[in-house]
């Protein structure tokens, strides 16, 4: 059993960060810790959540746990609100030096999210060499590395994005939620050398959550002992199933406990 820490906001209504990540994991055979980096009455879906920022507290409860003994075999670091919060998580990084599975959350189709500055994507950036993989979607991939947003994407942009993540230092990345074509989504992996798309049908609903989801799936994934691209096709299909298994019309996220069976099964 490996011992995960997941570094994000704990919104207490609504599926996704730490009410995802918790779960999924723990489904997976893993001992899942949670760091929130904030406490938020709903996630940002809805309309005007409160919150609450833990950013001060995050090195001293790292500091606690590393004073105790406590290590982690991989650390999952998810939303985090801006520059101050990346730094504090650069301390709880430095307490535990094992993998690191880094999903920069900046945005989604083709827009940053509110409250994202340059100076968060520079602050991202620098955690990359830190970083087993990043997961960034098309629209994560493009703010961070410079490059144009495209509605529909080949195999040449992610490629263009790949090498620009890669150069920041991280070792691998995923590009999630690429729009291969009309009725297509998927993934692309690289590490510099190997790269490998995937492509999946696309079901036509736009649910919050998916990607935090994708996120815990892959690292139970790999935590299991599959390689990176496996555990991104298992994490893939594990999401489709779970959109799929969610009424449109909800707020609450993806409708995933009923899939738990079936991911446990393919592992």
């Amino acid at each position: 059993m490996s011992h995960v820490l997941s570094l994000q906001d704990l919104s207490c209504v609504g599926r996704c960060s730490l009410t995802v990540a918790l779960p999924v994991l723990s489904a997976m055979g893993h001992q899942c810790s949670v760091l929130p980096t904030a406490v938020l009455s709903t996630h940002t879906g809805f309309p005007g959540p409160e919150e609450v920022s833990l950013t001060d507290v995050l090195p001293a409860f790292a500091r606690h746990w590393s004073d105790r003994g406590i290590t982690f075999d991989a650390v999952t670091v998810g939303y985090l609100s801006g520059p101050e919060q990346v730094s504090a998580a650069a301390q709880v990084l430095d307490c535990f030096p094992c993998g690191l599975i880094l999903d920069p959350v900046l945005g989604d189709g083709g827009r940053l999210y509110s409250r994202m500055t340059p100076d968060h994507i520079a602050a991202l950036r620098s955690l990359f060499p830190r970083a087993k993989t990043v997961l960034p979607n098309v629209t994560e991939a493009a703010f961070l590395t410079g490059l144009p947003y495209r509605e529909t994407a080949e195999e040449g942009y992610c490629e263009d994005l790949a090498a620009g993540l890669l150069s920041y230092g991280a070792e691998t990345a995923v590009i999630t939620g690429i729009p291969w074509g009309e009725n297509e989504t998927g993934w692309y992996f690289s590490d510099g050398h190997t790269a490998i798309s995937f492509r999946n049908r696309l079901v036509l609903r736009a649910i919050h959550g998916t990607g935090d989801l994708f996120a815990a799936a892959l690292t139970g994934a790999y935590l299991r002992g599959k390689n990176l691209p496996d555990a991104a096709r298992l994490a893939a299909e594990f999401v489709r199933r779970c959109v799929e298994n969610t009424p449109e019309a909800t707020p609450m996220g993806p409708v995933f406990e009923p899939v738990l069976p079936w991911l446990w099964q393919q592992l």
